[in-house]
């Protein structure tokens, strides 16, 4: 059975309530002859009660179990369930390794088997004789089998007392180990199975092959070596009590029953009437550890009785608790009895109806993660308690403590952040039943981690790098679940400057702890970055004509410079302009012809440095003009006739506009036209025809003198000959121009030609939009 609570059903037998489960015994006292015990290895007790043809079970928690038997005595059930089976007067008990229980069913001369609740028999056929060695156990006879153990292989040993014999079953053949059958005393220093032996009670085994036997009527224990060879261990072979504090084999005994070996190696003898449960330790020697020898009753449980002062009555067997505690079966008390570690003695727990234990959990209310841990205090009535306590963590296990003076404490390093509700098991130890704590809510909060960053630097408008650090103070149970991740709120276009570098945590235990940047973290420094700059300039410049500048300022990778671009003619400023989606348009106001060397200086801004373009020449030219020109400036014709010119308009650096025509001087009553009238010459010359359409009166034309000139001539000589006539001469001119200033012609001699001059002139605008003209004069010869 397990060491914490099981489910039972329960059923009432004569005063005694028992329960196959986990039902408590009503009462302590009602056991009517125990007379074998045997411990498993969770550390319960199981016991044979004689009289009520039962075997029961406590429990380290307090719990009163039916093993096997329905109190009825008699033989029925192989092959049912153990607890309605019918035993006859069973004295021995042992259960295996793997929690199988033997029973020594004495009355039915038969050994049988309890496995997971089922009972069958494992050896005897229910006649009383001897018979069957080196057959099959089933078909083995025994007389009156008591005492059982397990030895060193896992084979079962049986007190077939009847027989004078011990005998072993092994893999299912049974075999005699001791005693010939005679009932008697010999053979000590000789084979074992060639011994007498009287009446054996009791039997145990050493882990290292030796077999002690109570040789009960010859008041000896005897003991069979690995080898098979008998000799006596302790006692005289006369009944009566004497030797504590000497050689076991010079003591004297009484009725040696039911016999244990304790973890030390030392050997425990229930001796029957002598009213005491006695020791021989490693080196022989025997002593009381039970009983003052006294038989008397005991008034209820007896608890608490020092364990040496206490009166037994015909203690019949002996065992050895989980805990190394010797117990005893007070048999004509009806009582188990367990010495406890005050070394007194108490009914185990499940025969000591009311006993209860105390838990006491101790725990902060709140509690870093990692460091979260409580303390128990169990408060037993039978002596300190003993055994172990579970954590419970909202009704889940999470952990386990061994107690000591009745306290443990409990470290939960695992439990998470939140609210946990913690609480503790009390499992029992055999004396003390088990019992549970009050719960408790214990806030736990995150641990503290340090995560420091490694310094980083980027330029602006690059990829951000891989951002790095450490990460301390994670415990090493999480080790490889949490891990530091390490971020900035930096992209490739963040400006200029410094920024934190934060941390955030992953892996399944990254919950459980709170992250913060150590004092000595690094940023992420975003600096300026290169820049380049390509200078353009317009196709063609004309002096006093703007050049039109472009910069174009180029990032290495992303971004757009802004800032500033001065243009530089030579070590002179041209001109300036705004960087505006990484272009700067600037205007030369009005460069002189000529070559100059231009660069463009870009003034870098908070993102990007500055930088410079490299030099180009920049051609500026004069300023397109044209010239007017008559290859043959001078014409003879008759009058009358039409005389033609060829006019000639050359550009000069790719004049573009129109080019206008005129005359003027031309002679009266001559009329002019040309052909075209217009010309765009460009980067060449284009001609036009002057045509002059003259009169026959051109050719004989005195000409005109100018009543003015005349006079103008006429009165300096007036003036310096005859002073006194400048009056009437002046009357003369005033009268003249009254009459009429134009011209008269003078008579004149006659002349055979006339020649005439006058003007050609070409007007056009220039690209910087002013008037230019030029002009050729030519001569017209009318004859």
């Amino acid at each position: 059975m397990g060491r914490f609570a099981r489910g039972c059903a329960c059923a009432a037998l004569a005063t005694l309530q028992l329960c196959v489960g986990s039902s408590r015994a009503q009462t302590s006292a009602q056991l009517l002859l125990p007379s074998a015990i045997a411990y498993d290895a969770a550390g319960d007790v199981y016991f044979a009660d004689t009289n009520r043809s039962q075997v029961l079970e406590s429990t380290l928690g307090g719990q009163l179990v039916v093993i096997a038997g329905n109190g009825v005595q008699g033989f029925s059930g192989d092959g049912g369930s153990a607890a309605t089976a019918e035993l006859n007067a069973p004295q021995g008990v042992a259960v295996g390794a793997d929690g199988t229980v033997y029973i020594a069913d004495t009355g039915n001369q038969r050994v049988r088997v309890v496995t997971a609740g089922t009972i069958s028999t494992f050896a005897g056929t229910g006649v009383r004789g001897f018979a069957g060695d080196g057959g099959v156990a089933t078909a083995a006879e025994f007389s009156t089998p008591i005492a059982l153990a397990i030895d060193a292989s896992g084979a079962l040993l049986v007190c077939d007392s009847g027989n004078q014999r011990v005998r072993r079953i092994s893999a299912g053949r049974i075999t005699t180990i001791a005693g010939n059958g005679v009932q008697g005393f010999a053979g000590d220093g000789g084979a074992a199975t060639a011994a007498e032996l009287d009446t054996p009670m009791g039997v145990a085994a050493t882990t290292g092959g030796s077999i002690f036997v109570a040789d009960t009527h010859n008041n000896r224990v005897r003991v069979v070596s690995a080898a098979g060879t008998i000799s006596t261990f302790a006692g005289t072979g006369a009944a009566g009590f004497t030797g504590d504090g000497s050689a076991a084999t010079a003591a004297e005994l009484s009725l040696p029953r039911e016999l244990v070996v304790l973890p030390s190696g030392s050997l425990l003898i229930a001796d029957e009437n002598n009213q005491r449960v006695r020791m021989v330790d490693t080196s022989g020697v025997i002593s009381t550890v039970v009983g003052m020898g006294v038989q008397g009753s005991v008034i209820g449980t007896g608890d608490g009785v020092s364990a040496v002062a206490a009166m037994l009555n015909s203690p019949r067997a002996v065992g050895v608790s989980a805990f190394a505690q010797p117990v005893v079966a007070d048999s004509a008390n009806k009582l188990l009895r367990v010495d406890a570690a005050n070394a007194a003695l108490y009914a185990p727990a499940g025969l000591a109806a009311g006993r209860t234990s105390g838990v006491t959990m101790s725990a902060l209310t709140t509690a870093v993660y990692g460091q979260l841990s409580a303390g128990v205090t169990v408060s037993g009535a039978a002596g300190a308690a003993q055994g172990a306590v579970n954590w419970l963590d909202g009704g889940s296990l999470v952990g386990s403590s061994t107690l000591s003076n009745g306290s443990a404490t409990m470290t939960l390093p695992e439990a998470g952040v939140g609210v946990h509700t913690l609480s503790v098991q009390y499992g029992g130890d055999g004396l003390n039943p088990a019992a549970a704590s009050l719960a408790a809510n214990v806030t736990v909060t995150p641990a503290p981690v340090i995560a420091t960053a490694s310094a980083v630097s980027m330029q602006y408008g690059t990829a951000v790098p891989a951002l790095v650090g450490t990460l301390t103070g994670v415990l090493a149970q999480d080790s490889g679940n949490v891990a530091s991740v390490f971020s900035s709120a930096v992209i490739a276009l963040s400006p200029v400057g410094t920024y934190p570098i934060e941390a955030t945590l992953t892996g399944s235990a990254s919950s459980n702890y709170a992250v913060s940047m150590g004092a000595s973290s690094g940023s992420l420094n975003v600096t300026q970055t290169t820049s380049s700059v390509t200078e353009q300039l317009s196709v063609q410049s004309y002096a006093g004509l703007p050049m039109i500048l472009t910069a174009v300022v180029s990032p290495p990778a992303l971004g757009t410079p802004t800032g500033t671009v001065t243009f530089l003619d030579g070590a002179n400023v041209a001109a300036n302009a705004t960087v505006v989606n990484g272009m700067a348009t600037g205007t030369y106001l009005a460069p002189s012809a000529g070559t100059h060397v231009m660069t463009a200086s870009y003034s870098g801004d908070g993102n990007f440095m500055p930088s410079g373009s490299s030099p180009i020449n920049a051609t500026v030219n004069a300023m397109p003009d044209f010239t007017v020109s008559v290859p043959s400036p001078s014409q003879s014709v008759q009058g009358g006739l039409i005389a033609n010119y060829t006019v000639v308009v050359a550009g000069q650096g790719a004049f573009s506009g129109a080019v206008s025509l005129g005359v003027s001087g031309v002679p009266a009553g001559a009329t002019v036209n040309f052909s075209p009238p217009q010309l765009v010459p460009g980067a060449g010359s284009l001609t036009s025809t002057l045509s002059v359409q003259t009169t026959t009166a051109m050719a004989s034309a005195t000409p005109a003198i100018s009543a003015w000139w005349a006079l103008g001539f006429a009165l300096p000589m007036l003036v310096m000959r005859r002073k006194r006539l400048w009056l009437p001469v002046i009357a003369m001119v005033v009268c003249v121009g009254i009459a009429g200033c134009g011209t008269r012609s003078l008579p004149l001699a006659a002349q055979p030609s006339q020649s005439y001059a006058f003007t050609v002139t070409g007007t056009g605008t220039n690209l910087a939009g002013v008037v230019v003209t030029h002009s050729t004069v030519v001569t017209l010869v009318v004859e």
